[in-house]
């Protein structure tokens, strides 16, 4: 019997669809309530607007909430939460973090992570089946969340499962439940690739994909968060779908004093890299074309050891400012309140479309959006700027050099870098509102057929 589904307040997505009878969603979603990681705010936000226009879901998670730096955001009461246990690396490395052994809790710098062996031990977390036992979730967290969703599904006629990745922990318990229940809807969606071209992140990819596509055999649908990683997931299942990550938009608050470029968030290996920003900024103050006194690099996240040690091997000390470890409320309103935020990301021929996290907190904060590139270039990430007039994508260093005298120039005369935000096209294609609507349209879709 197809499936039709009611809208709760049909007015808040332009996405309308049938409304004949209540449908009931289970979010598996470990990362939940978010800790502080900008990845995964999604798994919040999107079960937030479904909530919002369907009614009552469920959401399984982790409770290592009781030990991960959390953010303390509402759950609309009509989203029922079930923590389950779980051991993993996390859970311990939580645990000391609250003792005080180790800073941050589970938030690893990268310079802990760049050494030969740490990589190699990354990569062996990551792979299947070391992934079973090493990764976040790990078996007890997967049969504890198996054994709970169990009992909730026929108790309150779920229809539909939504997993997300990471981990892939998320998935495995999602591909039990639909051997369990055939009928389930089950929807997997990727912020990322478990096997990834650029940063071979895993051991033997070959064999990893392999695992991969006979797990997501029983997934009826896949989503994920840009066309570059649908391209990708296509070689692995036939009905991939992308729903981007969703924007709240914030009030722009009164820039800076200083003209100020900002940057929050985690580094990547070589793979985000400032340092060609550095450079240029070095030569910049050097030719006098920048005003030592007038000029702030703002950084904030994890990484303020490896982002200071680069600015000062640029000579850029006296400019440079590291406001370590910032509450989201703090990290939002430094993006809300700089001239330029710096977005860095990588791109290869084999794999574009690294949508971040980052990127979509800076569009809800109306500023200039500054997009380094390191690798190839990257088309649907140029489009998206154009398509948004979010700001420029830059892959050389001449091309920053003129940015940044053309945008600080534009300060010097004006008092500000005049954002080009398309706001009402982005409240239409981007909003939480929207990207729910496009799920729902999905699984009504795939009902029908």
């Amino acid at each position: 019997m197809p499936l039709t589904i009611m809208h709760r307040s049909p007015e808040a997505t332009t996405n309308k669809v049938s409304m004949n009878s209540e449908l009931s969603i289970l979010f598996i979603h470990y990362h939940y309530p978010p800790v502080k990681n900008s990845g995964v705010y999604r798994n919040y936000y999107l079960s937030e607007a479904i909530s919002k226009l369907i009614g009552k879901c469920f959401v399984i998670t982790s409770d290592n909430s009781k030990v991960l730096p959390l953010e303390a955001l509402p759950i609309n009461p009509d989203i029922e939460v079930f923590p389950c246990f779980t051991c993993d690396y996390r859970t311990i490395s939580g645990s000391l973090g609250k003792t005080g052994k180790i800073k941050h809790g589970a938030q690893f710098s990268e310079h802990k992570k760049d050494s030969p062996i740490a990589q190699f031990l990354l990569r062996v977390q990551r792979s299947f089946p070391f992934n079973l036992l090493l990764a976040e979730g790990s078996i007890l967290y997967i049969f504890n969340a198996y054994f709970t969703a169990k009992k909730l599904i026929p108790q309150h006629k779920i229809k539909v499962v939504f997993s997300s990745f990471m981990p892939y922990a998320d998935h495995i318990i999602a591909w039990m439940l639909k051997g369990k229940f055939p009928q389930l809807i089950w929807i997997a969606d990727f912020r990322d690739l478990q096997v990834e071209p650029i940063y071979k992140n895993t051991l033997w990819p070959g064999f990893q994909k392999k695992v991969e596509k006979y797990l997501l055999q029983k997934a009826d649908v896949v989503t994920t968060v840009s066309n570059g990683i649908t391209a990708k997931m296509k070689e692995i299942h036939s009905n991939v779908h992308t729903i981007t990550k969703g924007v709240t938009l914030r009030p722009v608050l009164s820039s800076f004093d200083h003209f100020t470029i900002h940057y929050s968030g985690s580094l990547f290996l070589e793979y985000r890299d400032p340092r060609p920003l550095f450079r240029v900024m070095n030569k910049l103050l050097l030719d006098q074309k920048l005003d030592i006194n007038k000029v702030r690099f703002i950084y904030a996240g994890k990484d303020g050891k490896r982002m200071s040690l680069w600015a000062a091997e640029n000579g850029l000390e006296s400019i440079f400012v590291n406001k370590g470890m910032l509450s989201r409320y703090e990290a939002l309103e430094y993006q809300s309140k700089s001239h330029i935020n710096l977005l860095l990301t990588s791109a290869s021929e084999e794999h574009t479309g690294l949508l971040t996290g980052k990127l979509f907190e800076y569009i809800e904060a109306g500023r200039e959006i500054l997009c380094w590139i390191k690798g190839s270039r990257d088309q649907e990430i140029e489009r998206m700027f154009d398509d948004y007039g979010l700001g420029s994508v830059l892959y050389k260093e001449d091309d920053l050099e003129a940015y940044i005298i053309s945008k600080y120039r534009e300060w010097i005369e004006t008092g500000e870098v005049r954002s080009h935000h398309k706001q009402e096209k982005i409240m239409q294609e981007l909003s939480w509102d929207h990207q729910a609507g496009k799920v729902l349209q999905l699984i009504e879709k795939f009902s029908k057929s």
